[in-house]
């Protein structure tokens, strides 16, 4: 048993020092990156990304956070967002109407040696857009040119394959409504209210009126 707690706290340092993934004993995840990686992304004001991530054309909002071991292209995520870890999004789509699903085909960029297509044949990458106040769980694939939107909540596991209405919660796989966080006019006035677009100075009505909807919406 010592020696497990050595080895786990050696990986974990190097995990720090090389942004390597520890997974502790009897975890397992839906993929493992071996470092993190960013180019061509956009970062608001107090947000945090956990190593490692991989995030290529990101736009991250203030206030939000992408947890550990995320890949995510050619996406914009709004404000006060919560990413849970093993986020897979904007990683491209195949045609399934040709001949062949094969990229060497269609594509000039096909990550092979071999390419046929002197041309692009399929529109491989759509941007994603995430809106804001937006809950992703744990282990959840995001499909190209889907639209979250704001205030929704996905769950854990979900294959997200279509878009996803404002404050709809979305559960499975294809991921479907399962509810809505609140009725229609709430949902209306939040929409109308965008407290995510308050100064600072002005964000601790979210906290004084937490569990009270109506007094928040009320409190302008």
């Amino acid at each position: 048993m010592a020696n497990k707690k050595v080895i786990y706290y050696i990986q974990t340092l190097l995990s720090r020092w090389l942004s390597y993934p520890v997974i502790p004993e009897g975890k397992t995840t839906g993929h493992a990156l071996v470092r993190s990686e960013r180019n061509g992304c956009s970062l608001g004001a107090n947000i945090r990304i956990e190593d490692p991530y991989v995030l290529h054309n990101v736009t991250l909002g203030d206030y939000s956070y992408i947890s550990r071991n995320s890949l995510v292209a050619n996406t914009t995520i709004g404000k006060f967002c919560s990413v849970g870890p093993n986020l897979v999004c904007g990683q491209g789509l195949h045609p399934t109407a040709g001949v062949s699903t094969h990229p060497m085909f269609y594509s000039p960029n096909n990550p092979n040696d071999r390419v046929l297509a002197s041309r692009p044949l399929f529109e491989e990458h759509r941007p994603v857009s995430i809106g804001h106040d937006v809950y992703i769980g744990a282990n959840v694939f995001i499909l190209d040119g889907v639209t979250i939107g704001h205030g929704a909540v996905v769950g854990a596991g979900a294959v997200v394959t279509k878009d996803v209405p404002p404050y709809a919660v979305v559960a499975g796989v294809p991921a479907k409504v399962v509810k809505y966080r609140f009725d229609a006019d709430t949902v209306r006035a939040l929409l109308e209210r965008r407290w995510w677009d308050d100064p600072e100075e002005e964000l601790h009505k979210v906290s004084d009126h937490f569990w009270d909807v109506e007094a928040f919406l009320a409190n302008k």
